[in-house]
């Protein structure tokens, strides 16, 4: 057994990885089986390490290490969607972090390691993060909106005006319907209809796409974890919304629509029942997906109305194999390269 506080296994069964992720305390759909193989589709290294404690020899963590070489050069490594672990404190964090940075960066020459634990961290995490030398990065895509569910804004009490006007409207139309989509032929025709309103979308919009459709959309169709409801006008459907659910929250993940879906207040609709049957399944919290207020204020005061609390998405902890790596990839991040 090796002579440290921590020792890593690498897994590579999904069975085993799923059952692991299952026992910790966290984890989110970044950190999925599935994920990993999506991100392995766009060009991605993908490893599955568990973390153990020596002295015990029991499981403490768990992370997906992404690899990618930039520049023929530079050794990307991203752990998105964080560490999940088990109860720790900041010092054990830290330890973990320590072990972790020896293991999988400083060994390595020009190597930079990303964290992102998206909307879902503790203040041990971050001080554990903070006191092994990680460099948090913010930007204006760095925000989310959260629904928590012991503060009640998985109800329909912290609903703005506006937002529950509209609601009303939309539940109040019969010629308006809503289906969850389960059948996999469905589900398939369900998320062809949406890769056609979301082309048109970016066309209007003049803006790429964050996620590669192509690369994911069979393992998406394929999963339970993934939830597709679409809005239907008269038998004719005007809008799909995807949640991914994870182990206690859940990712208002993909949503597109076409132009009646706006008079009709379709996405209202959806995106009511998807936080519905989150609560319904007893989930923690509710992450509205991301806003950036900056450059789509029409979808910023849509997640705003829900009436959750801000939170940071994010930040990215940046740490690298030397300080002057670490400087030069902060610059570089300043710039939005």
């Amino acid at each position: 057994m090796p002579d440290k506080e921590f020792y890593f296994k690498e897994i590579y069964d999904k069975n085993e990885w799923t059952e692991y992720l299952n026992s910790l305390q966290t984890s989110n759909i970044y950190s999925s089986w599935l994920w990993g193989e999506y991100k392995q589709r766009v060009g991605w290294n993908i490893r599955r390490i568990s973390v153990w404690d020596t002295k015990e020899d029991t499981l403490v963590a768990c992370f997906q290490l992404q690899k990618k070489i930039k520049f023929k050069l530079f050794k990307i490594l991203l752990i998105q969607g964080g560490i999940h672990l088990k109860k720790l404190s900041d010092n054990s964090y830290h330890q973990l972090l320590e072990s972790l940075m020896v293991e999988y960066v400083l060994s390595k020459k020009l190597a930079i390691l990303f964290i992102n634990h998206q909307s879902g961290s503790s203040q041990d995490v971050e001080l554990g993060l903070l006191r092994s030398n990680f460099t948090p990065i913010l930007n204006t895509k760095s925000y989310t909106y959260v629904l928590d569910r012991n503060q009640k804004a998985l109800s329909q009490e912290r609903l703005s005006k506006n937002w529950r006007r509209n609601l009303k409207r939309a539940l109040n139309n019969s010629k308006l319907s809503y289906h969850w989509v389960t059948d996999v032929a469905e589900r398939k025709r369900s998320f062809g209809d949406m890769e056609g309103f979301y082309s048109n979308l970016m066309s209007r919009k003049k803006f790429g796409a964050a996620l590669n459709i192509d690369s994911i959309k069979d393992l998406l169709i394929e999963s339970d974890d993934f939830r597709i409801i679409e809005a239907r006008l008269e038998n004719k459907v005007i809008a799909v919304r995807i949640g991914a659910f994870g182990k206690d929250s859940v990712l208002d993940f993909l949503a597109a629509s076409d132009e009646l879906a706006k008079n009709t207040y379709a996405n209202y609709l959806l995106l009511h029942k998807l936080i519905e049957l989150a609560n319904s399944e007893g989930k923690l919290y509710f992450d509205c997906g991301g806003i950036n207020p900056s450059d789509n204020m029409g979808v910023f005061n849509f997640k705003k109305g829900l009436g959750g609390r801000l939170a940071i998405n994010g930040p990215i902890w940046l740490n690298a194999s030397s300080n002057i790596i670490k400087k030069l990839t902060r610059i570089l991040f300043s710039f939005g390269v």
